[in-house]
């Protein structure tokens, strides 16, 4: 196989949504295919995770759907956001409140994995609506 041919099939199996260079992570994002779930990045400092199929405070699978909600800040030095989770559940069940979680959102996409990159959930920016 050609080294473009190669190249080509490999882009294939990357991703599917557009590349952005972000200045601020406020706004709606909504979790990729085969993901679920909507992060909600709000101007005030806060955000909320609905329905996602990645519980991001046990790194692992959500069973049924993960909501949380706290506050975020962005790095100074680096284009990532913090969410510090302050309540959090899994199928109407508590689950432990983790933060420093930090992932770069500059291109338009938040991606949360295990320990072992095994799992997780990637939200895509999604420009508002005119």
């Amino acid at each position: 196989m050609s080294v473009g041919a190669l190249l080509i099939a490999l882009a294939a199996c990357g991703p599917s949504y557009p590349v952005l260079d972000l200045a601020s992570p406020v706004g709606t994002w909504r979790a990729a295919p085969p993901g679920t779930g909507t992060l909600e990045i709000l101007p005030d400092g806060t955000f909320t995770i609905t329905g996602s199929s990645f519980n991001i405070s046990m790194d692992r699978d959500a069973i049924g759907g993960y909501d949380a909600g706290g506050t975020w800040q962005v790095s100074s030095a680096l284009p990532k956001v913090y969410l510090m989770i302050v309540r959090a559940s899994e199928q109407g069940r508590a689950q432990l409140e983790n933060g420093g979680i930090a992932p770069d959102y500059k291109r338009g996409a938040i991606t949360f994995r295990d320990g072992e990159e095994t799992t997780g959930v990637t939200f895509v920016y999604s420009p508002p609506s005119s």
